[in-house]
């Protein structure tokens, strides 16, 4: 199903006409692989933990993948990213879903396709929920070798904003370019002044996953856009939330590397030297050699 209203209660879903125009700004990323522990593995995160309040009917979940956010309304609830694929995780989060409300969980938003993000939309789908993913999300979710075989595609798809009204409350999902991965979708509550950012803010060296679209020189762009948005908290794909402040220190910290490879190659380093030329001891991350070759790529084509 693409945008437009859902069967049953009638919830006035509407497609954004807006397009948000970001100024693309220089960002750096890690190429290593998206499936590495703690990052996109099925097999990665810790147990489900006990479902908390971020603001006044909104919960986090984190856990057993991917943080998921529960959004409860006067209708149903809403819920971000359903974890790590698994008949223990999915259990774990509903008992801990039915500790705040009773009511069923009626939508489901994607942020991105790695597998502990989407891997358990199916028992939400046989359940009674839409799962609504970006178009791009949707299709790499069936070609990328780790969610292929996962089932649960996303219900309704959309090009690039969407948004969801729905029991007093409403939800918009923006992708503002690549980053991470090629369907990076940022879900903003706007009355809550909350915003689900996923993977694109990290505790440690990002990960840039290029086999599956993310670009190192957009993730920056996509900061841009989360940063446009009138928000107090926005929630990671792993660990606590981070004020706006902190968004902004990440997305400096991006440009600073971003700034040092594009020194370091007009003064003369090749794609296989960037990697000795360009340190990062300073800014608390460690890319990898694969990543800097990449973002030589990358920049080459600016």
């Amino acid at each position: 199903m693409r945008g437009g209203e859902m069967p049953g209660r009638k919830p006035h879903i509407v497609l954004l006409l807006t397009v948000v125009s970001v100024a693309g700004i220089a960002l750096a990323a890690q190429r290593q692989d998206a499936a590495a522990p703690g990052r996109g593995s099925p097999a990665a995160g810790q147990a489900v933990e006990k479902i908390r309040s971020v603001k006044p009917n909104l919960y986090m979940i984190s856990g057993g993948g991917a943080n998921t956010l529960v959004r409860v309304t006067s209708e149903g609830l809403i819920v971000v990213d359903t974890k790590n694929p698994g008949e223990e995780n999915y259990k774990r989060v509903v008992e801990e879903i039915a500790s705040v409300s009773t009511l069923p969980v009626k939508y489901v938003f994607n942020t991105h396709h790695h597998p502990d993000h989407v891997g358990n939309n199916q028992r939400f789908i046989d359940s009674g929920a839409q799962v609504i993913g970006l178009d791009a999300l949707k299709a790499r979710m069936a070609s990328d070798p780790r969610t292929k075989e996962i089932p649960g595609l996303p219900t309704v798809t959309f090009a690039k904003d969407y948004v969801l009204r729905f029991g007093g409350a409403e939800v918009q999902a923006h992708f503002f370019g690549r980053g991470h991965t090629g369907d990076d979708t940022m879900i903003y509550f706007p009355d809550l002044k909350v915003v689900m950012v996923s993977d694109q803010i990290t505790n440690n060296t990002p990960i840039v996953d290029f086999a599956n679209g993310g670009s190192a020189l957009e993730w920056t762009q996509v900061l841009d856009g989360v940063l446009r948005l009138d928000f107090e908290s926005a929630i990671p794909g792993r660990g606590e939330p981070k004020t706006r402040a902190e968004v902004q220190t990440f997305k400096a910290l991006f440009t600073n590397v971003i700034g040092r490879a594009s020194e370091a190659i007009k003064a003369g380093a090749t794609r296989d030297q960037l990697a000795m030329h360009v340190k990062t001891d300073d800014l608390g991350w460690q890319f990898n050699p694969q990543f800097y070759g990449q973002l030589f790529d990358e920049l080459a084509k600016r």
